[in-house]
């Protein structure tokens, strides 16, 4: 799909959300005579009277009214993909997703490119929406991409990176199936394409692929305390600052990239030492009266949760927060982890999924509390939480239950942890 057929034509923009508005600016700047057609869930039936539909990451490819379009014969597309078409072909592109981790993984390489003095672009599932890159003629561009933004990918990175897969975003994709599937869509199309060779949810779905690794012995790993290619040392994971075993493998990742680029692996290390991590991610917020609180709030399986409590010493007194938007997840894992470090390890739990939990931590004998407001979770923990021990927000679940985004969930977290402070 180019421009030029876009022209004269009705265009849906089908949900106004952060990559719809900048795709409508976009094509309300180049587009002759188009009629453009916000669509939201108040007139999904103009959906009929388009002769395109650009779909917005958070509109499921598997909705009825989408999929009788599909049949119809209607073109759906999205942003993404009309920024693979029209981008230079010359300008080289590194995709990267995954259950947990993309973000992280992402905006590390973008750091660290930039460190090498690459003119290099960031945008997708976090940055700018990719649209907007086009703007500028950037030597590389390192997009995050969302299992919704995979699922229909059409396009040719030249370096794509699996970071894991777990179960998640049942109620978007309709079967963790089909979510993997829909993940390996985008790698699939890939000229190189590197794999967490720990996961074995990406070993079993990209076993077709002659996919490249990492966290292998053979490659880059980590090995008492340092990063390794193989058998040669590159440099200490101490200088990567960043909290858990999961941000060594996702800088695992970084140096696959990077080494496959032809780049100095070992000058990564300055690199690694200058970049910060992102906001909600195992993020400390303060320590007050001898507790640590710390906000995790992205975390959003019960995956994330566990390596989120494996982050810190196996020692430490804990108060775990976990709670959110119900999306099947197995909570068996965490319960497990739980169970052996209950002697240390409190829980207390918040809708929706708070009470699927609670119920299943109350018979394992766990020490268990169950509140609906996160005012209410902080206050309890603060109480129950003793000197040299965490207050660890993180929910397991998705925010979208009680809260618009995860932002806003880690944000009420970290003002009732402070306000705490403030009344004592």
């Amino acid at each position: 799909m180019c421009l030029t057929t876009l022209n004269h034509k009705k265009i849906g923009i089908f949900g106004m959300g952060r990559e719809g508005k900048a795709l409508k600016d976009f094509l309300s700047q180049h587009l002759i005579e188009s009629t453009l057609i916000e669509i939201g869930e108040g007139n999904v039936s103009d959906l009929g009277e388009c002769d395109v539909i650009f779909k917005s990451p958070g509109v499921s490819l598997y909705r009825s009214e989408i999929q009788r379009l599909i049949k119809k014969g209607t073109p759906v597309s999205s942003g993404t993909n009309l920024f693979m078409r029209l981008k230079n072909p010359m300008q080289k592109m590194i995709a990267i997703t995954g259950t947990k981790g993309k973000s992280t993984t992402s905006s590390l390489l973008y750091h660290t490119l930039k460190y090498f003095g690459i003119h290099v672009g960031f945008g997708g599932n976090i940055g700018l929406p990719l649209i907007q890159l086009l703007k500028e003629d950037y030597d590389w561009i390192v997009a995050e991409l969302s299992s919704y933004q995979c699922a229909d990918f059409v396009g040719t990175p030249n370096i794509a990176v699996l970071v894991n897969l777990y179960p998640e975003h049942l109620q978007w994709h309709g079967t963790h199936e089909q979510y993997y599937v829909d993940k390996i869509n985008m790698v699939r199309q890939a000229k190189v394409c590197f794999i967490n060779a720990e996961n074995k949810k990406s070993l079993e779905y990209a076993k077709d692929l002659s996919a490249r690794f990492f966290n292998d012995k053979n490659t880059i790993h980590v090995e008492n305390g340092f990063f390794m290619n193989a058998n040669d040392l590159l440099f200490s994971t101490s200088s990567l600052n960043l909290i858990g075993e999961h941000n060594l493998s996702n800088a695992c990742a970084v140096l696959s990239v990077i080494q496959q680029m032809g780049l100095d692996l070992k000058k990564c290390e300055d690199a690694f030492r200058s970049f910060q991590s992102l906001p909600h991610r195992l993020d400390k917020i303060a320590e007050i009266n001898g507790v640590l609180f710390v906000d995790d709030s992205i975390s959003t399986t019960p995956e994330t949760a566990l390596a989120g409590l494996k982050s810190f010493s196996q020692t430490a007194p804990m108060t775990l927060i976990v709670g959110g938007q119900n999306r099947g997840q197995d909570y068996t894992v965490l319960i497990d982890y739980l169970v052996l470090n209950r002697h240390r390890i409190k829980l207390i739990t918040l809708p929706d999924t708070g009470k699927i939990v609670y119920e299943m931590a109350r018979a394992s004998g766990i020490e268990t509390y169950y509140f609906d407001t996160m005012e209410q979770a902080v206050k309890k923990a603060k109480i129950i939480t003793p000197m040299g021990g965490i207050i660890l927000l993180s929910p397991a679940a998705p925010s979208y239950n009680m809260y618009q985004n995860f932002e806003e969930r880690g944000n009420d977290f970290k003002k009732w942890a402070m306000l705490n402070f403030i009344e004592k």
